[in-house]
């Protein structure tokens, strides 16, 4: 199995898998919110699932606010009691990027899309420093990887093609429509009330994926469909919501996420398998979509 991504839009990007024989299933990982600079990263379970894609040889995209980017010396988002050791330099924001190639060089040609979020706009637009564009210009020349920076929003298109007849042949297309996220999320809904909104004005997506609001969930929304000779069918929406990798809430209990009574958040990212099969009653390959939780 080999994969290959390319940018064809503005804000839309293919990625092609060509499996060979062998190979019966294909897994993407969507993660986003690690603030990996941040006190409360919990690096172990990043790294877990990091080397989980690179011993399966699997691909990884990332939706936005990889760093916290908030303890500059002039940032009134920041505090004291949340900078690392790491970043106690002049050059703040450069050791961000240092540390940041150090940890993710083993897994560069593993990461295909990278996608900005809030805080990395936000550090832009209050320094006139693109953290993101850094990162990932060094991150490929240094391992020959390359990384494709994406907008806050768009879509990814998962091309799966096979080897199973003389020439290379296409099973199909996964529509992904990714947005890193938007709003609070709200204590009782979750945000899973985007779901239907999204479902509206994104008909064309088999999966919508969003993160921002530290929360976890899947939604199986199941649509009928018609095609233009008049054949209908039923087809699945998959929503995922993207958790995070900041544990805010396992602290001493004390500063701003406990004294505005937030509860603990679910830690972690979102596997995408996909497999193929010859389904007889169409008389063609299909592919199948199981999300699946990366804790």
């Amino acid at each position: 199995m080999s994969s290959t991504a390319k940018r064809v839009g503005s804000k839309s990007f293919i990625i092609e898998y060509q499996l060979d024989k062998n190979t019966k299933q294909e897994s993407l990982l969507f993660c986003s919110d690690q603030h990996f600079d941040s006190v409360h990263c919990n690096r172990r379970k990043l790294k877990e699932h990091l080397d989980q894609a690179l011993d399966g040889g699997h691909k990884i995209v990332f939706l936005g606010d990889w760093w916290d980017a908030m303890q500059g010396s002039r940032d009134k988002r920041g505090s004291k009691s949340s900078v690392r050791k790491e970043y106690q330099r002049n050059d703040y924001l450069n050791a961000l990027v240092e540390e940041t190639v150090e940890f993710l060089e083993p897994y560069a040609k593993n990461i295909h899309v990278w996608a900005k979020g809030n805080h990395e706009t936000s550090i832009t637009r209050f320094t006139e420093f693109d953290l993101l564009s850094a990162c990932v210009r060094e991150l490929n020349l240094k391992t020959g990887s390359d990384i494709l920076i994406a907008p806050y929003s768009g879509w990814i298109i998962l091309r799966l093609k096979t080897n199973r007849t003389s020439s290379k042949k296409s099973i199909g297309s996964i529509n992904v429509a990714y947005t890193h996220g938007s709003g609070g999320g709200g204590p009782v809904t979750k945000g899973v009330i985007n779901t239907n909104r999204r479902a509206v004005y994104l008909p064309d997506a088999h999966i919508v994926v969003g993160g921002h609001i530290h929360e976890s969930w899947c939604v199986e929304l199941s649509r009928e469909r018609i095609g233009p000779k008049g054949q209908v069918w039923t087809d699945t929406q998959w929503h995922l919501q993207l958790p995070t990798y900041k544990d805010e809430f396992g602290s001493k209990g004390d500063g701003w996420w406990h004294e505005t009574g937030k509860g603990p958040r679910p830690l972690g990212g979102w596997w995408v398998d996909m497999s193929h099969r010859w389904d007889q009653s169409v008389e063609k390959e299909v592919i199948n979509i199981l999300p699946r939780r990366a804790t």
